[in-house]
Formats: structure tokens, C-alpha cells, sequence
């Protein structure tokens, strides 16, 4: 009996030692993120990096015992960057669609969020060509909400225009030069609707639930072949969400209900 006790003290040990070689290889991690959508990430006044993918991505890298560099830079040259080596990870609510995994690789998934479109109080829209044909609709330059906008509403008469950051589209919807924006409900809550330019401004219509282009969930970007990040990645991703740590980050930046979550493994 004490042989076999040894063993298996022996074997554990070995584990803990494995697991932690393995930790160790990442010394340093480069996560880069389009900081211009609140809650997910943005700058705080201090100048630093906050958010609801910030606070993931920094336990991450603690679970990893790497050193976190966070790349501010914009949402369309995320992919280019992960496939140019300027970077490690793409954390920036990206949604892991079919045509993205066609040129990168994506983590477990993170969660689900809800797009919704915004418009003045006066105009109750609905996310339909019919509601909103003859329309302006700002979206953000190489989003789920763009591709969705321009293969759904744009061949009916919707007008899209594309912006490099939403804080330039919440901008144009307050000075009336556009007549609504599309974009995921919590950004446009915490990034518009709670500041004062915000005020005479709403969500509106309901929740498109039966697309598969605004129904994927969100994931980190990878570049295709880093096998052995990806694999630390996604383990310290689903016991992030087995031990409710991703879910009680989300209390610090969300309603209840207003995101969805993938069950930990």
C-alpha cells in the first residue's frame, strides 16, 4: 500500500511540475484590442486599458504565468496583424465567424452578445429593410453588425456607412447625420446611451435571434498553427468558465441576462 502511495504522490508530482513547464513557456503574451468599445475594452481616463476582454485576458495571462502586453490598435487590422507575428492573441469582442476561421484560429468561446440597433426616441426602428429603408445605419468597419447590415439591409435601400471606431458613429447619430447605429447592446449602453450626448437616444426594435452571422459566439483570434497557445489558451478559458470566474467579471460591467455564457469543461 505505501508503494502504491509513492506512486501516486510520484505521478502527481510530476503533473504539478508538467503543468507548470508548460505555464511557464508563455513568458509574455501580446494581446491586441480595439479600445473604443465600452464596457468590452476601452481607455480609462488614467490612460490605462479596462474592460470586460481586458479583465480576461490579464487572468489569462496570470493562469499562464505570462506577462500580459496589451496592442491598442484598430478592429480591422486585428486579423493582419495576428497573420503578420505583430502580436500573439486578437481579444477585442471578435466574433469567431465561418469566414474568419477560414484565415485564423479562435479560442473556446468566450460568450454570446445581442445586437441591437440605437436611434433617436422619435423613431422606434426595427432591424428590417422595411424599417429601415431610405436610412442611414452607422456600424463599425469589419463587424458581425457590417457584414450582417450590408448583405441584409443594404441590396433593400438601407444606406451603410462604415466607421473605424463606434465612438465616430455614436458622434455622427447625436449630430444627426446618421438615423441609427447597429452594434452590440452593452457597447452602445455604456459607449452612448449612458453619457449625456446619449440622453434622447434608445435601443429600439427587437433582438435579431435568427441569424447565424449575428448568433456566433464571441472568441480570442490566433494565428493559424500556434497549436500549443492555443491549446493553454482554451484550457485556461474553460476553467475560467467552470469556476464562474468569466461569469463574476461580467457583474462588474453588464445587467443580468444581457450576455450568455458557454458551460466550462
Amino acid at each position: 500500500m505505501m508503494r502504491k502511495h509513492i506512486t501516486r504522490l510520484l505521478a502527481a508530482t510530476l503533473f504539478s511540475v508538467a503543468s507548470l513547464a508548460q505555464a511557464s513557456d508563455f513568458k509574455e503574451i501580446r494581446i491586441a484590442t480595439e479600445a473604443g468599445y465600452p464596457p468590452f475594452e476601452y481607455i480609462a481616463p488614467n490612460g490605462e486599458l479596462q474592460g470586460f476582454n481586458i479583465d480576461i485576458g490579464n487572468e489569462i495571462c496570470k493562469r499562464l504565468e505570462a506577462k500580459c502586453v496589451w496592442i491598442d490598435q484598430s478592429f480591422d487590422s486585428l486579423i493582419p496583424g495576428l497573420q503578420a507575428r505583430k502580436f500573439d492573441l486578437a481579444n477585442s469582442t471578435m466574433t469567431a465567424t465561418d469566414a474568419r476561421r477560414k484565415v485564423i484560429d479562435f479560442s473556446s468561446p468566450l460568450y454570446i452578445v445581442a445586437s441591437r440597433l440605437v436611434a433617436h426616441k422619435d423613431k422606434p426602428l426595427e432591424p428590417t429593410a422595411e424599417s429601415l429603408k431610405g436610412l442611414r445605419v452607422g456600424v463599425q468597419q469589419g463587424t458581425t453588425m457590417e457584414t450582417y447590415a450590408r448583405k441584409e439591409w443594404a441590396p433593400k435601400g438601407v444606406q451603410i456607412i462604415a466607421y473605424p471606431s463606434y465612438t465616430n458613429a455614436f458622434t455622427d447619430l447625436a449630430a444627426g447625420r446618421i438615423d441609427a447605429s447597429f452594434q452590440e447592446a452593452p457597447n452602445a449602453v455604456n459607449g452612448f446611451l449612458d453619457k449625456p450626448e446619449g440622453a434622447d437616444f434608445q435601443l429600439t426594435g427587437d433582438t435579431i435571434k435568427d441569424s447565424a452571422i449575428l448568433n456566433e459566439p464571441i472568441a480570442i483570434g490566433l494565428r493559424k498553427g500556434n497549436k500549443k497557445l492555443k491549446a493553454a489558451v482554451d484550457e485556461a478559458i474553460q476553467a475560467m468558465l467552470a469556476d464562474g470566474t468569466i461569469q463574476q467579471l461580467s457583474q462588474k460591467y453588464f445587467e443580468p441576462n444581457t450576455i450568455e455564457f458557454p458551460s466550462g469543461k
